[in-house]
């Protein structure tokens, strides 16, 4: 392996598994309304027992047990892009979104259309939670799916996409957001809050958001600085309720 391949070839993630992390925030926030971007087979959305909005242009359901938790599943076979531009999710929940979870196309300019999309339709101590922004090899952050050889034999078929982009974004251009980067196994968990659902700046500067985040390199800034920059956590850090309605307070 060269050198400059090795130095972006980081550990597998020690907290736990990203899908037993959103079980934890859904049970101890508690909110009263969900809605998830890149449902699939219906895994995540299986942890809500709230009032929930899911959102894939093609589910892929294999157990219809995940609808047996909660009162109203209102599923939307669209791109979250058509979702947005002929719903309000405000609406269809009669109040704000109170936690979210951002899945959609592992490309940075649909995840953030995905966020302020989602942070217009939420409150300001509304919960995101960002999936695949951490990841721990280079091939896997590759713009398209097929064809990627990990590093790594293990992780053959981890495909973060070029998320990380949008994270970073988020944490230099909105210091007014709450970052939080968890080490959920296997490629990470960003928990965002302290929203500004008036905020048009992303949506405003989309463009010129999309050059500066194409313009980050992760091969050149290496993926231990990129973490040091998202000053990334274990997932431990979120051990109890008290730290974490200290934080989260829905």
């Amino acid at each position: 392996m060269s050198p400059s391949l090795q130095r972006n070839v980081v550990s597998d993630h020690a907290g736990i598994d990203y899908q037993d992390l959103l079980a934890y925030l859904h049970r101890e926030l508690r909110p009263r309304n969900y809605l998830e971007i890149g449902t699939r087979h219906g895994g995540t959305l299986a942890l809500s027992g709230c009032r929930s909005i899911a959102i894939d242009p093609h589910f892929q359901f294999t157990d219809p047990a995940i609808f047996s938790s909660r009162p109203v599943t209102l599923l939307y076979q669209l791109t979250s892009d058509e979702f947005f531009a002929s719903h309000d999710a405000r609406a269809l929940f009669g109040e704000p979104i109170q936690l979210a979870f951002l899945d959609g196309m592992h490309r940075c300019e649909f995840l953030l259309r995905d966020f302020y999309n989602t942070e217009a339709a939420s409150a300001p101590n509304s919960v995101i939670a960002i999936h695949d922004c951490l990841p721990v090899e280079i091939p896997m952050t590759s713009r398209e799916e097929h064809g990627i050889v990990p590093v790594e034999p293990h992780r053959a078929g981890w495909w973060t996409g070029d998320v990380w982009r949008t994270a970073l974004l988020l944490k230099r251009e909105r210091p007014d957001l709450d970052i939080l980067a968890l080490d959920a196994h296997p490629t990470g968990l960003i928990i965002v809050t302290n929203l500004d659902p008036g905020s048009t700046r992303l949506k405003d500067n989309y463009n010129a958001c999309v050059r500066t985040m194409l313009s980050y390199d992760l091969s050149e800034m290496t993926i231990a600085e990129y973490f040091a920059e998202m000053q990334v956590q274990n997932t431990s850090c979120l051990d109890s309720s008290e730290k974490l309605t200290a934080r989260y307070w829905l």
